[in-house]
């Protein structure tokens, strides 16, 4: 592979210095002109050289039902990644909000696709005792409903529900 490489460099650059050497010794005027013409047909020439040696017969485009799911597949990697994105950068949200108001507690959010098929906020499961304060402010900042919030006090065994 790098000899190869190696080998159109060469060429590209040798011919280049030959066209240049031609267009020097070339008389001035229309004969001057067709060498620096010719010499630049040449460079093009040993530039494109390595298409010449591809495998024509086996290139094929993909046909448009390929693309359609190739796009899909995309789009589809891209919410999920976005939606992990939102659910951590929100969890950490929450969590900085409890730690403000001096709760120890564990966050997880979920997401679930918004009228645009946007991921937005969805759930929310918070390990620790319950927090009025912290939950409206879940509620009005966050935009999770107090039915979606889910408080589960592991030192009392009970789950508590907005």
């Amino acid at each position: 592979m790098m000899e190869g490489l190696r080998q159109w460099l060469l060429g590209i650059t040798l011919t280049a210095f030959a066209a240049g050497l031609a267009r020097q010794l070339a008389p001035a005027g229309r004969e001057q002109g067709a060498v620096r013409l010719v010499g630049g047909l040449l460079v093009v020439l040993a530039i494109l050289r390595p298409l010449g040696s591809w495998q024509w017969e086996g290139l094929t485009l993909p046909t448009f039902q390929e693309t359609e799911e190739m796009t899909q597949q995309y789009r589809e990697e891209q919410t999920a990644a976005l939606s992990a994105i939102i659910a951590e950068k929100t969890a950490a949200y929450i969590w900085d909000k409890a730690e403000e108001l001096g709760l120890s507690c564990t966050v997880e959010v979920t997401v679930a696709a918004g009228e645009n098929g946007i991921p937005l906020p969805d759930t929310v499961i918070i390990t620790g005792p319950y927090d009025p304060g912290l939950s409206a402010l879940i509620e009005k900042e966050v935009g999770i409903p107090a039915g979606k919030q889910i408080w589960e006090n592991i030192g009392s065994g009970k789950n508590e529900s907005g």
